[in-house]
C-alpha cells in the first residue's frame, strides 16, 4: 500500500533553461470521524466507525476508548494505517473472529480507498447464527466500505523546513523563488542580511535548494532543518 500520494508537475524555467519534474507529496485522510451501520445479517449487527488519528500511539489510544465504550459488543475488529512512505505503519486484528475474516479485509478496504492516518473499527453484535468464513469476510468488507463511502476526505500536504541566508539585494530573487514553490515563511531575522526558515512541500525541497543556489550564482546555500 502507498500511504501517500505524489502529484507530478513539469515546470519549464526559460531563464535558467531547466525543466523541473516536481512531485507534490501528500496523503489522503478523513476530515472528521463518522460511523455507519449496515443492515442486519442473520441477526448480527455490524457497525463501521472511522476515526482520524495522528500516530500509532493515537490509533491505539482511540482503539482502547472504543473497546471500553462498546464493551458489550461480541467483537471490535479493527484496522489502521498511519504515516506515509517508509514510515507507514499498518495493523489489523480479527478480535476473536476466525483468522483472516475481519482485520485483513478491513485493511484492504483502507488500502483500496487510499486512506492514511485513519483507524477503522467494525463492531459486531452476534445475532445467534454463524455466518461462516465467506459470510464474515463479506460482512466486514461491506461494513468497512459503507463507512468509508460516507466519509468526507481531505488532502494533507507533507511539508518540510528549509533554512538559508541572503544579502538584501537578492530579496526580489528570493521572493520570486519562494512564490514559485509556494514556500511559507516560518521565521526571519534581519542583521546585515536576511535569514529565513521556510516551510514547503517535501517533494519540492531539493528543487528549491538547487534553484536558489544556481540562480544566486552560489551565494545562497539553503539546507533542510
Amino acid at each position: 500500500m502507498l500511504c501517500f500520494s505524489k502529484s507530478s508537475y513539469l515546470y519549464f524555467d526559460s531563464e535558467v533553461n531547466y525543466i523541473y519534474h516536481m512531485q507534490k507529496e501528500a496523503y489522503i485522510t478523513i476530515a472528521s470521524d463518522c460511523q455507519k451501520e449496515i443492515d442486519k445479517i442473520k441477526g448480527s449487527r455490524f457497525i463501521g466507525r472511522l476515526y482520524r488519528v495522528n500516530s500509532r500511539e493515537d490509533a491505539e489510544h482511540r482503539l482502547n476508548e472504543v473497546r471500553k465504550r462498546y464493551y458489550d459488543a461480541t467483537h471490535n475488529c479493527f484496522a489502521y494505517t498511519v504515516g506515509y512512505g517508509d514510515l507507514c505503519v499498518m495493523r489489523s486484528s480479527d478480535d476473536g473472529e476466525p483468522s483472516g475474516t475481519a482485520g485483513r479485509p478491513m485493511l484492504t478496504v483502507l488500502e483500496s480507498a487510499g486512506l492514511s492516518n485513519v483507524l477503522l473499527v467494525v463492531t459486531r453484535y452476534y445475532g445467534g447464527t454463524n455466518l461462516g468464513t465467506g459470510g464474515l469476510i463479506k460482512a466486514y468488507t461491506n461494513a468497512s466500505k459503507a463507512v468509508v463511502d460516507i466519509a468526507e476526505t481531505e488532502e494533507v500536504e507533507i511539508r518540510t523546513l528549509v533554512q538559508f541566508s541572503y544579502p538584501y539585494d537578492m530579496t526580489n530573487l528570493v521572493m520570486s523563488i519562494m512564490s514559485k514553490y509556494s514556500a511559507v515563511t516560518v521565521s526571519e531575522e534581519f542583521n546585515g542580511g536576511a535569514s529565513f526558515v521556510v516551510s514547503l512541500n517535501k517533494g519540492y525541497a531539493a528543487f528549491f535548494i538547487e534553484e536558489i543556489f544556481d540562480r544566486s550564482n552560489g551565494v545562497i546555500g539553503a539546507e533542510p532543518c
